[in-house]
């Protein structure tokens, strides 16, 4: 969105060039400049929002599978965590290494 309004904003300007009086070539450049900056000023807001929207998704994600891992190893029949490869030292290194991870 941003894009296609900076490249009227632009067309605008080039426009401006093609006025006789340099004052109507000055209010015409102005006005651009500021519509520049508005452009600019509701993008960087628009960009700050989506960015910790996206960032609060992810972290709810996150925790949600966590949460949804750590239910299913509870859920485990105890001979699950009688084979070596599931031993509660191996899997409490991976938690940990994934925490490092982070």
């Amino acid at each position: 969105m941003v894009y296609p309004a900076f490249g009227l904003v632009f067309a605008k300007g080039v426009e401006g060039f093609s006025y006789l009086d340099a004052h109507e070539r000055r209010h015409a450049g102005d006005r651009n400049a500021l519509w520049l900056f508005v452009i600019s000023v509701l993008s960087t807001i628009a960009i700050s929002v989506q960015n910790y929207l996206y960032a609060y998704a992810a972290s709810t994600l996150t925790a949600r599978l966590r949460a949804l891992s750590l239910k299913a190893l509870l859920r485990q029949d105890i001979e699950f965590f009688d084979q070596e490869m599931n031993s509660v030292r191996i899997l409490l290194a991976l938690s940990l290494f994934a925490q490092l991870l982070k």
